[in-house]
């Protein structure tokens, strides 16, 4: 009663919009709460509501020109569209007009640049983009720094909107000049094939569908999708396991595929979209449908069975996104997970590698606990086989046991029946199924637990296998946390360096809500030199102080592993408040290399309820402070003097940090920390070897070791020799620090108040 009063005075004017004075969200005249954080609208009398209007006239607009590339011929000068090389052989003396740009991404063709776009994502209820939010970066591009997150959905519904115009616009431009497509930024040569462009011995020539000689030898029409199933997909000549294993977990739910392709019937002028999330970045690919094929007119790369396209033309959207077609060879099932659904994706480890940490082993029943816990939720599961054998004896005792080394097969199902834990699996390429404990021809079985089960599935690939058998065999269970009802937002921001401070996301949360938090680096796929990650990733979610324009970190609540991957995730559960998300990486600060590109990054953010996110510059010190909350919350402790603790952590941390409280009032901590015995890890202070003075009521992270090489093991070490004495023993007061604290490690290392 008391709220139906209340509302009885609001001015709900059509058109008018309304401030929400708690989360600052625009509502729609229609909203007697605000949708996000459920606060009342303000009653007419009670405060002035001011309202604004979005700044039309500084968002991102696609350019009006058609999304399609002209050509000229260098001799003639005269303009030409989409000449086919198939039909001409001036494709070498043809370049792009540059009065023809591809939203502001244009290609031309003696650049490597990526020439796909991102669609701008319309917002269907919420004008969240008001005057007080615009900022302008450095670059001078438009961000906003206030975001709510959306349902993914929406979010896919509305970029498939826009994209779907310009796809028209191609294809009628097509009709008009009775040309067909041909995608001049990831042309039909051999550019697009290798690094170097040079040949690749087993592709002939580009053919379109029509062209194409079938697996079966007869004339079948070809189709998008043809009732998709994970048995289609059959690999081609490059080594691509990663990304097809990927396809099959996904197919395993066809509705989820097809969101993936924008283009899902045959189009006879040979333009499609495929939408793709790359480095967590949603973005749609336009490719052509000229396809590698042998000089038998067959295709070379992946396919699907019964003349189905999808399988090529993802690959190929894949393949342009990333340079060329070689760089898709070797890498792990989770990257393709997040890749082709961009949903928050992580790694079960089954068994560990030799160098692990005592503190990293193992433990079966958390292994088997998060895998009930993972089917329970429907997520999507592909367990990696092998992943990291090369021995070819040891390959060959895989196939004495139906497996397949270097290979991933799709998780269906997990079950526990008496004492027995068992888990389904798949083998993508339909055939060789597990021939141990519990496959189908197992004595193991009873008639009725066959039947419950139905452990009759080895022809086409599918069997049933033990943990035990699984953890001996199985490397990791990568999942893919795809949940259509949760929202989400992207970030993008620059990590913290000797000459930036970088940027930390500010949450507000206004109802009970888990949160996945994925960190994503620039991957170095498309790089033969590079390895596939370079930066050591880390995310830290704390408390942070309210009504504050510079909100610092005052309570640890949950943290990523920290690892050498081209993503991490955090999986936390947030009551309401305000919190801070501190995107990290640390192995850059005195390394040696020099980076010539700022280090970028992307935060994405899915949540089970929407919350306001807020991208801002970081407070100086978080890193400093946000590391001691995190390590005096978790990490082990060196104690021994009233007052004074060190602390250390090494925990999925592919390193170590080192960390000194000084708690008395009246001298000052001098520490020595000696890490020389570790192995192929990197210092931020520049040294293994450290000595410091820590004053009265201070406390300081003495020194932060990071795993050098990802694909090498690692150990870390440290000894401390720690004392007390009333001046710094440097001849006077104060801190000190050996090596000095140069190149802006004073962010990290400096001490801070307690």
């Amino acid at each position: 009663m008391a709220e139906a009063e209340s509302s009885k005075d609001v001015n709900t004017n059509p058109g008018d919009e309304w401030t929400c004075s708690h989360c600052t969200l625009t509502n729609a005249s229609s909203e007697v709460k605000c949708i996000v954080c459920y606060n009342n609208r303000l009653v007419v009398g009670e405060k002035e509501n001011i309202q604004y209007t979005p700044e039309e006239n500084l968002l991102p607009k696609f350019q009006n020109n058609v999304l399609v590339t002209f050509f000229q011929d260098a001799r003639s000068k005269a303009s030409k569209f989409f000449i086919d090389p198939i039909a001409s052989s001036h494709v070498p003396n043809l370049f792009v007009s540059k009065d023809c740009n591809l939203l502001d991404l244009a290609c031309n063709n003696n650049e490597k640049k990526e020439d796909f776009y991102e669609t701008q994502v319309k917002n269907d209820r919420i004008l969240e983009i008001e005057k007080n939010n615009f900022v302008k970066n450095d670059v001078g591009k438009n961000m906003y720094s206030k975001q709510t997150s959306k349902l993914s959905e929406n979010l896919r519904l509305n970029q498939e909107e826009i994209a779907l115009e310009k796809w028209k616009e191609i294809v009628n431009f097509c009709k008009e000049t009775q040309i067909n497509f041909i995608d001049d930024s990831f042309p039909p040569a051999n550019k697009s094939l290798t690094y170097t462009g040079a040949p690749f011995s087993k592709v002939s020539k580009w053919l379109r569908p029509k062209q194409i000689s079938t697996m079966s030898g007869k004339k079948t029409a070809w189709q998008v999708f043809r009732s998709p199933r994970p048995s289609d997909i059959i690999q081609g000549t490059i080594g691509n396991c990663w990304f097809l294993s990927a396809l099959a977990v996904v197919c395993e739910k066809p509705e989820l595929l097809e969101k993936i392709m924008i283009t899902r019937e045959i189009c006879e002028e040979g333009v499609y979209q495929v939408r793709i999330c790359k480095n967590g970045k949603w973005v749609i690919v336009l490719v052509d449908d000229l396809l590698p094929c042998d000089r038998n007119g067959k295709l070379v790369y992946s396919q699907a069975d019964r003349n189905q396209l999808w399988v090529p033309l993802i690959e190929k959207a894949v393949a342009k996104s990333v340079g060329c077609y070689e760089a898709l060879i070797a890498g792990r099932c989770i990257e393709g997970l997040q890749l082709i659904t961009g949903s928050p994706c992580e790694s079960i480890v089954l068994r560990n590698k030799p160098g692990d940490a005592p503190e990293d082993a193992v433990d079966k029943d958390l292994v088997w606990a998060r895998l009930l816990s993972c089917r329970n939720a429907g997520y999507l599961m592909g367990a990696s086989c092998g992943g990291d054998i090369s021995d070819a004896h040891l390959m060959a005792s895989y196939k004495q046991v139906g497996l397949e080394a270097q290979h991933a097969y799709s998780v269906l199902d997990v079950q526990q029946v008496e004492t027995n834990r068992l888990i389904r699996l798949r083998n993508p390429w339909g055939r060789g199924s597990w021939t141990g404990a519990w496959s189908d021809y197992s004595p193991l079985w009873t008639d009725t637990l066959r039947n419950l089960l139905r452990a009759h599935g080895s022809d086409e690939g599918v069997f049933w296998i033990s943990l035990e058998d699984m953890i001996k065999y199985f490397d990791c269970v990568d999942v893919c946390k795809y949940q259509r009802e949760w929202t989400e937002v992207m970030l993008e921001g620059t990590f913290a360096s000797p000459t930036n401070h970088g940027q930390v996301c500010h949450i507000t949360v206004f109802a009970p809500t888990e949160i996945d938090i994925t960190l994503f680096q620039e991957s170095n796929r498309g790089s033969q030199t590079e390895s596939l990650a370079s930066l050591d990733l880390w995310i830290g979610v704390f408390r942070a102080t309210s009504g504050t324009a510079e909100p610092k970190p005052i309570k640890y609540i949950a943290h990523s592993d920290r690892k050498l991957k081209p993503s991490v995730l955090c999986n936390v559960f947030l009551d309401v408040g305000e919190y801070l998300i501190v995107p990290a990486a640390f192995n850059h600060w005195n390394s040696g290399v020099t980076y010539t590109k700022p280090l970028n990054y992307v935060l994405s953010i899915h949540s089970s309820k929407a919350v306001l996110t807020d991208h801002i510059p970081m407070t100086r010190y978080s890193y400093s402070d946000a590391l001691f909350l995190m390590v005096e919350k978790l990490g082990r402790k060196h104690q021994g003097i009233e007052g004074v603790t060190c602390y250390y952590m090494s925990h999925k941390l592919a390193g170590l940090i080192v960390a000194a409280e000084n708690r008395r009032p009246d001298v000052h901590l001098l520490v020595d920390c000696d890490c020389n015995k570790s192995f192929n890890v990197v210092s931020t202070r520049g040294s293994l070897v450290t000595s410091d003075c820590v004053p009265p009521l201070r406390r300081q992270i003495l020194n932060v070791l990071t795993q050098l090489e990802g694909t090498d093991g690692y150990s870390v070490c440290h000894q401390l020799k720690f004392r007390i004495s009333q001046a710094n023993a440097f001849g006077g007061d104060g801190s000190h620090q050996d090596p000095l604290l140069k190149n802006g490690l004073a962010e990290i290392h400096n001490p801070r108040e307690l």
